[in-house]
């Protein structure tokens, strides 16, 4: 049996309500479902990317994955992090695949935020 598809990711977060707002706010996710502090569940297009309360997992040593999103204007997204105080890094320009910059949400979780060419 094969992997069907990829359903969802989740970064464990001290601060709900300061999370909810990076996402939903300034990198305009719709929360899907809410269940207060412990779990707040976005849909990207089909794939579930979620928030959870320590108590629902542990970040393994070395750190987690990355969630990657995909948007139109690299530049204009990396302009509103910046203008909401969200640490970013430079683009990265990797030819004809697209290209890539990170920022830092509120629990410290890098977010790869992604433009195809």
């Amino acid at each position: 049996m094969a992997v069907k598809k990829f359903s969802s990711a989740y970064y464990v977060v001290k601060d709900m309500d300061k999370a909810v707002g990076f996402y939903q706010d300034i990198l305009g996710l719709n929360i899907k479902f809410r269940d207060g502090d412990r779990w707040t569940q976005f849909d990207v297009n089909g794939v579930a990317v979620a928030l959870a309360d320590p108590s629902e997992g542990t970040v393994p040593p070395g750190g987690g994955g990355t969630v990657v999103l995909e948007v139109d204007d690299l530049g204009e997204m990396r302009d509103k992090l910046t203008q909401n105080g969200v640490e970013v890094n430079d683009i990265v320009d990797m030819g004809g695949h697209g290209q890539y910059f990170t920022a830092v949400d509120p629990a410290g979780n890098i977010v790869q935020i992604f433009a195809r060419s």
